[in-house]
């Protein structure tokens, strides 16, 4: 088949969105498939970027008409380019014998693609990756209009978890989708299979808890830091590692002092994706205390690496992590729970390798990016044949 991927931002860049479109790309290479990338640039002309692992990728800027700072330029400048960015979507689309179509992380300028689908009835699949899902509700009513077309013209809607896609029908509301399903996002077991624990070189308290994560306040690093505290004051003193970097760190630094708890804290920084994975391997158990999340793929790596984990019970978390099973699911916003749950896996060796064992199972069947793309191309067959 002839496939092309969508996405806001080139897959050479590293983590999130960008790695699930290199993921897919390459296992639907390995099956023989041909594949096009398409990304949003800043050239009016749509023309090759770059290349992953020779697959051509293609950019061109999607004039959304929507614009907070300059409305009626925006209106005016999406008119008069957008038959010419039709024409353009339109050739690219009949040169490379498109057969789908696949959206990762859905924007309001992405509606030409709705209207590509109308024109040429290319199987259009568009698939909510996270924030694109939890900042909905925050757009301009128009831009929710653009994205309502956009779903309602594809085949089928996507969600990597549960929730985002009711997070979606919730802000639309009343929006018709043709067809909706749930698929999550994969852990590189090939990579984590390559990696060993040690491999940073960097000098680790023994038996820490590893967390990684942008140094956001949606990512909770304030309540794990908060959980140090409440694990000290019942006489366990825990060691965390950090991977990550972000406009919080110095507020982290600071709340860790504050709390009496930052020669337990080590904030290593951003990491390469290699490290992390080491960094995993390397950990007594891992901890993610978002408040907010899609399917945090991270859970499924540090399950693959066969590790213990404890997660905040937020979105996709449940659906990945099966308390008392594959990890242990703590309430949101709640440092005392999670400071017990580690304590627990602290103390209790049987307990978490027995979660270890369990997850890394689960990871392995469940989340392999193999058998993902396989679902993939189900759907994309299945809907070539109602069509």
């Amino acid at each position: 088949m002839n496939i092309m991927l969508v996405t806001p931002w080139r897959p050479s860049l590293t983590g999130g969105v960008s790695t699930v479109i290199a993921r897919l790309a390459g296992e639907f290479q390995k099956k023989g498939h041909n594949l096009t990338i398409c990304v949003a640039d800043h050239e009016n002309r749509l023309r090759q970027i770059e290349a992953l692992d020779n697959i051509p990728v293609y950019g061109m800027y999607l004039r959304s008409p929507v614009s907070s700072t300059h409305p009626i330029r925006a209106v005016i400048m999406c008119g008069l380019w957008f038959p010419l960015t039709m024409v353009q979507l339109i050739w690219l689309a009949k040169w490379k014998r498109l057969d789908a179509i696949l959206i990762q992380y859905p924007l309001p300028s992405m509606f030409y693609f709705g209207v590509l689908q109308r024109v040429l009835g290319t199987t259009l699949i568009v698939t909510y990756q996270g924030n694109d899902a939890h900042d909905l509700s925050l757009w301009d009513p128009r831009e929710q209009r653009l994205v309502r077309f956009l779903l309602e013209q594809a085949d089928l809607v996507l969600g990597v978890s549960r929730t985002l896609l009711a997070k979606v029908e919730s802000v639309l509301q009343g929006v018709h989708l043709r067809c909706r399903r749930l698929l999550p996002n994969g852990a590189p077991l090939d990579v984590i299979e390559a990696v060993s624990a040690g491999e940073t070189g960097l000098t680790l308290p023994p038996n820490y808890f590893f967390t990684a994560g942008h140094l956001i306040h949606r990512k909770g690093i304030d309540l794990v830091i908060a959980a140090l505290r409440e694990a000290k004051q019942r006489g366990v003193v825990l060691q965390l590692v950090v991977a990550g970097d972000g406009p919080e760190r110095e507020k982290l630094t600071q709340q860790a002092h504050e709390l009496g708890v930052s020669d337990q804290l080590q904030l290593l920084g951003n990491q390469t994706h290699r490290q992390v994975l080491s960094l995993m391997k390397s950990c007594l158990a891992f901890g993610l205390a978002s408040r907010a999340e899609g399917m945090p793929l991270v859970i499924a790596e540090a399950m693959a690496c066969g590790k213990a984990v404890i997660a905040s019970n937020v979105d996709g978390v449940p659906e990945i992590v099966q308390d008392g099973t594959t990890g242990i699911v703590v309430p949101a916003e709640d440092p005392v729970s999670l400071a017990t749950g580690w304590m627990r896996l602290s103390s209790d060796v049987v307990f978490r390798e027995t979660l270890a064992r369990q997850g890394k199972e689960w990871a392995c069947r469940e989340y392999n990016w193999e058998a993902i793309a396989e679902r993939y191309l189900g759907f994309i067959e299945e809907f070539q044949v109602s069509n």
